[in-house]
């Protein structure tokens, strides 16, 4: 039986592996399908503004970019770990996402190591979708039940703990949008509040309609009518959840100081100066019949560089005889397995 998330196992921290990024799907699950309850972003975890989840910082300072440098990562790296109770699927989604920030932005998420990291965020399927914004100090949680397995929403969460709250919030929003307070449910008023520049960092970039960050246009609606209202043109992506706006990534480089050069693809861990494999599982996945090496680059450029022949030229040349008996070993063991399984049905025969 398929399942997204399993309660039933014992909640405990682990990290994705290379073949969760290397598993990613060419197309994602429709939850729904699944019978799964997605519920309309953001009204995810009845939080505030729907999915942040609060601090003693964030019930204060609730909108826009952080200001305060505590609450940003150092050097952009985000130490996290992840609950065992998500299934295959999930985590490949999960790395989908994490992977979208390390092609994207010199952030990076890097498996906690409980010697050097103390504050980190715990990735785990509780009631909903929500995040603490920001670095907020020693286990922070995220949560991702089954309905939030989605790459887009993991994104949205994923940018929440980088530092950033939601687009609409802005002091200028007024100049861009319209909120029709006639149409919010009762008692979710305060979900539209907007803050002054003393206390959101805009970064020195416009307004983004098709920012990850801004709410739909019938966020918490209480009638089924439009609760936001755009003032301008160029409003058709308002409330996307596919991925990064332009100007989203811009602001992440900004707030992170990150530099022009092109990111790095970075998952698990950096390569290293020697030709090394940096996991004992390096030669399997080289002979495995499933291509590892030729589906994953992280598998292929930082964790097994030797088992998958991607050192520099002269090192190549060096393991090109061992490189080639592992293509030859795997060969081998699928010519194995079938007249294995022919001489079985043979001997089956009446």
């Amino acid at each position: 039986l398929f399942k997204v998330v399993d309660k039933s196992k014992k909640d405990s921290e682990t990290s994705l592996s290379p073949v969760d990024f290397a598993n990613v799907p060419k197309r994602e699950i429709d939850l729904k399908s699944l019978g799964i309850n997605v519920k309309p972003d953001p009204t995810l975890g009845n939080k505030i503004e729907g999915d942040i989840a609060v601090d003693a910082f964030s019930s204060r300072f609730r909108r826009g970019a952080v200001r305060q440098s505590f609450r940003r990562w150092p050097d952009g790296e985000i130490p996290y770990a992840i609950s065992t109770q998500y299934g295959p699927y999930s985590r490949s989604i999960i790395a989908n996402a994490m992977q979208e920030y390390h092609k994207k932005t010199c952030l990076r998420f890097v498996p906690r190591d409980p010697l050097r990291h103390r504050n980190y965020i715990y990735i785990y399927p509780d009631d909903g979708c929500y995040s603490l914004v920001g670095k907020s100090g020693g286990r922070q949680p995220l949560s991702l039940d089954s309905g939030c397995i989605q790459t887009g929403t993991i994104v949205h969460e994923l940018m929440h703990v980088t530092g950033f709250f939601h687009e609409q919030s802005r002091s200028d929003r007024d100049k861009y949008i319209s909120i029709i307070w006639e149409n919010i449910m009762e008692g979710a008023e305060d979900q539209f509040e907007k803050y002054g520049t003393n206390v959101v960092d805009l970064l020195g970039e416009d307004y983004d309609y098709s920012s990850i960050m801004h709410y739909g246009p019938y966020a918490f609606t209480g009638n089924g009518r439009r609760t936001i209202v755009a003032l301008k043109p160029g409003s058709g992506d308002m409330g996307q959840r596919r991925g990064f706006s332009t100007l989203d990534m811009k602001k992440l480089n900004k707030l992170y100081s990150c530099s022009d050069k092109t990111p790095s693809i970075t998952t698990t861990a950096k390569p290293t100066e020697k030709c090394e494999d940096t996991h004992w599982r390096c030669v399997f996945w080289s002979m495995s019949i499933f291509s590892y090496c030729e589906r994953s680059k992280q598998i292929a450029q930082v964790e097994c560089r030797k088992s998958c022949g991607n050192c520099d030229s002269k090192l190549v040349e060096i393991e090109e005889n061992k490189t080639n008996g592992f293509l030859f070993v795997r060969y081998f063991i699928i010519i194995f397995y079938i007249l294995y399984f022919i001489i079985n049905k043979i001997d089956s025969l009446p």
